[in-house]
């Protein structure tokens, strides 16, 4: 049997490992990926109110988007008033609900939400205010 020989050329450089490269890189992706969803966004941009004063929601309040035109919308589902119920969750009774309203909305929108929540048996509500320092 013939023996074959290989030749190994010097002038060739010699490549760096790729694998710690790539899996940091990876993780990395993981990272923002994670991170870059940790806030919810609604449906659609409102600009709140002013407040002087803040206060946490309840880990199960309900986040309630409403608009300058008086769209209505909850998670990825937009709407009315008319038909608020068909979007919201099967048990919204006794949850708190937060109202993320425009500050350009008119008032009588408002009022009228706030009673279309009440006969919809909602009896929690709390509107979500921007503090004075952001509004700069």
């Amino acid at each position: 049997m013939k023996r074959r020989s290989i030749q190994i050329a010097d002038d060739c450089p010699a490549q760096e490992p790729m694998l710690p490269l790539i899996n940091i890189v990876f993780l990395l992706l993981i990272f923002f990926m994670i991170a870059g969803s940790l806030q919810k966004l609604g449906p659609f941009e409102v600009n709140p109110p002013a407040s002087l004063t803040a206060k946490s929601q309840a880990e199960d309040t309900i986040v309630l988007w409403f608009g300058k035109t008086g769209e209505v919308g909850l998670g990825d589902h937009t709407g009315t008033l008319e038909n608020l119920s068909s979007f919201l969750p099967v048990d919204y009774i006794g949850r708190p609900v937060e109202i993320r309203a425009d500050r350009e909305t008119d008032g009588t929108k408002v009022v009228a939400l706030l009673k279309r929540l009440q006969e919809l048996g909602i009896d929690k509500v709390q509107l979500m205010t921007a503090m004075e320092a952001e509004q700069e």
